[in-house]
């Protein structure tokens, strides 16, 4: 394993070939070596695409990892153009953000950012490396920041602030123990009607400006704060807000509202089981 360095069975035809050719060079005298794999493998879920490439956060965490990771749901190239969205999940070490793994799920445009985000682990490139990297844009291929770069802001965004995004998990934890929390629902009120998180407050970044002005001790600073959007934009800007006003226990929720009720949904259906 290219990022672990550790032995790792990953039965691929690509690995295959790539071995076969290392070890006909051996057998004719030849110093070619192999230096391992990624594990990048891709498939079809009929309309969807599904790949990865380096370690999941469960297992980047089982062997004792401190990381940061994300939830980045963006289109694999303009509205206007007929972008389909696809989620990207990525994982980076905590203190030196180096990446460590992604995995993606869409229907257009998989393929080329696994292999954009393959490469950059293989180069044991960092977040930072991520968001800088000069990409190919034009509107029928990409936006104007393409999702791997995006991707590449969340990562380092929460190494510079040394501030997690807000999990799902976390939040229903604290839900179940009865822990004191604020959930903030910074979309527009057409959205939170249509479904939002129980306990939700909605109130937009221009709303929850005005609301921290004109009464700062409506909420308790020593509580955590979560705030969400549909897919995190806008939840961030929530967020940036709260900080300011001294809210050190704020945090943005991964994915938003949209992962969150992906997570829910998926937990009823195995508790169902």
């Amino acid at each position: 394993d290219r990022v672990t360095g550790e032995p790792v069975y990953a039965p691929l035809g690509s690995t295959a070939n790539k071995t076969g050719r290392v070890a006909g060079d051996a057998a004719t005298g030849g110093t070619m070596t192999f230096p391992g794999i990624l594990g990048t493998s891709i498939y079809r879920v009929f309309d969807r695409t599904v790949a990865r490439t380096g370690l999941t956060e469960t297992q980047a965490r089982k062997m004792g990892i401190d990381v940061i990771f994300c939830h980045n749901t963006k289109p694999d190239r303009p509205g206007y153009m007929g972008g389909r969205e696809m989620l990207i999940k990525a994982v980076a070490e905590a203190r030196t953000g180096r990446l460590l793994g992604a995995q993606i799920v869409g229907e257009e445009g998989v393929d080329k950012r696994i292999d954009v985000l393959a490469t950059a682990l293989a180069a044991n490139m960092t977040a930072d490396d991520l968001m800088h990297l000069d990409l190919a844009y034009a509107p029928p291929f990409s936006t104007t920041k393409d999702p791997v770069i995006y991707t590449g802001m969340i990562l380092d965004g929460q190494k510079r602030t040394r501030q997690p995004l807000g999990t799902v998990e976390s939040l229903e934890d604290m839900r179940q123990k009865g822990q004191e929390h604020l959930v903030i629902d910074a979309r527009k009120k057409d959205q939170y009607e249509a479904g939002h998180i129980p306990g939700a407050i909605n109130l937009d970044p221009q709303a929850l400006r005005r609301k921290l002005t004109e009464q700062p001790d409506a909420w308790s600073r020593e509580a955590p704060v979560f705030t969400y959007c549909n897919k995190g934009v806008t939840g961030n800007a929530a967020y940036n807000i709260l900080r300011a006003h001294g809210f050190t226990l704020a945090s943005n929720l991964s994915g938003g509202y949209r992962h969150y009720s992906t997570q829910i949904r998926r937990a009823k259906k195995q508790n169902e089981r």
